[in-house]
C-alpha cells in the first residue's frame, strides 16, 4: 500500500488507524471546492446536520477540526487527487504570502502564524485577504485546495506531514 493510494490509512497523532469513508472523501471535496455545509448537503441530497457529522467524525479521525488542515491532509494523503484543478490564471505570491499559506494549511490560526512569522495579527490577516483575493478563493481550505492544484503547495509524500514552498524548494514543517 502507498500514501498515494485513495485507500489508504493514515496514522492520527493519537496512534489510530483511520480511513475516511466514501462520503466524508465526498464532503472533503466540498470544502476544497469552498462549499458551505448547507452547499454540500444539496449537492449531495443530504441533510445538513449529516454533513455535519461527517465533517466532525473526519476531523476526530484526522485529529483537527480547522477545514484548511483536512484538505491539506487530503492532498497529501492522495483522497482528492481525482478533484479536477478549478481554472485559474497562474499568479506569483511574494514569499511571505506563501508562508502564510503553508501556515494555514497546517491548521494554524492566525495568532499562531503571527506567532511564528514574528507579525502583527493584523499583518496575518493583510496577507490572508490578498491570498484568499489573488486565488479567488472563497474560504481557506479553498484558498489551500487552490495552491495544491496550480503549485503553491507541493504534495510531499513521505514520512511526517511537511510542505514545499514553491519559491525556495526546500521542505518545511
Amino acid at each position: 500500500m502507498t500514501i498515494s493510494d485513495p485507500e489508504s490509512i493514515v496514522r492520527t497523532a493519537h496512534g489510530q488507524a483511520y480511513k475516511p469513508s466514501g462520503r466524508q472523501i465526498q464532503v472533503l471535496s466540498g470544502i476544497a471546492r469552498g462549499h458551505t455545509n448547507a452547499e454540500i448537503a444539496d449537492h449531495l441530497h443530504v441533510a445538513w446536520p449529516t454533513v455535519q457529522r461527517h465533517v466532525s467524525r473526519l476531523g476526530k479521525g484526522l485529529g483537527t477540526n480547522e477545514r484548511a488542515e483536512m484538505v491539506a491532509v487530503g492532498y497529501e494523503r492522495g483522497w482528492l487527487t481525482n478533484l479536477s484543478p478549478e481554472p485559474r490564471e497562474w499568479i506569483v505570491l511574494s514569499d511571505r504570502c506563501q508562508e502564510v499559506l503553508q501556515c494555514i494549511a497546517a491548521g494554524k490560526s492566525n495568532e499562531e502564524i503571527a506567532g511564528e512569522l514574528y507579525l502583527s495579527v493584523n499583518t496575518v490577516k493583510t496577507h490572508i485577504r490578498r491570498i484568499l483575493g489573488v486565488l479567488r478563493a472563497r474560504r481557506r481550505a479553498h484558498a489551500v485546495a487552490l495552491a495544491y492544484q496550480h503549485g503553491h503547495l507541493r504534495i510531499h509524500r513521505a514520512e511526517g506531514f511537511r510542505f514545499m514552498s514553491r519559491s525556495s524548494g526546500a521542505p518545511r514543517r
